[in-house]
């Protein structure tokens, strides 16, 4: 299956092909921030230490040995295989996008949401909420407001 992966890859040229220099993206402030980074900035922002935090990641780089200064910091860390019993679990456990779902729905209900990467995922919750206040804004208030409204403020 690779080799024919790889066979597209390179027989059309229309195949994205991604040669990342990690130096320049971390420079330039594009990297996803390191589990240290991320305790640095809870930290900094005054989260308290006993608060959930929930990983809507895969494995991260590096693993527990990345994560050990993070736990430190915040030991309350669950993710959706801590959350979910392998019954459960099972049912999503070969579908990529399910499992994706899962982290999504639990992020748009999280009272507190920190993406360490603007990818899609925090694209998507962002936008639900925003969604989400103008809705709430319409109704409570009585008035229209836009995502222009919110946006260039």
């Amino acid at each position: 299956m690779l080799t024919y992966i790889m066979f597209f890859r390179y027989a059309y040229p229309w195949w994205k092909e991604k040669i990342i220099n990690s130096d320049l993206k971390r420079k330039d402030g594009l990297c996803l921030l390191t589990p240290e980074e991320t305790a640095l900035t809870f930290r900094a922002l005054d989260i308290d230490r006993d608060i959930q935090i929930y990983i809507a990641a895969g494995e991260i780089y590096g693993g527990k040995r990345r994560m050990d200064s993070h736990v430190a910091a915040y030991p309350k860390l669950v993710r959706k295989e801590t959350l979910l019993g392998a019954t459960d679990l099972q049912y999503f456990q070969n579908h990529s996008s399910q499992m994706a779902a899962l982290d999504y729905l639990v992020s748009l209900e999280s009272d507190i949401f920190v993406p360490t990467y603007d990818g899609n995922m925090a694209k998507v919750v962002e936008g639900r909420r925003r969604y989400t206040i103008i809705i709430a804004f319409n109704v409570f208030f009585g008035s229209v407001l836009t995502f222009n409204h919110i946006h260039n403020r």
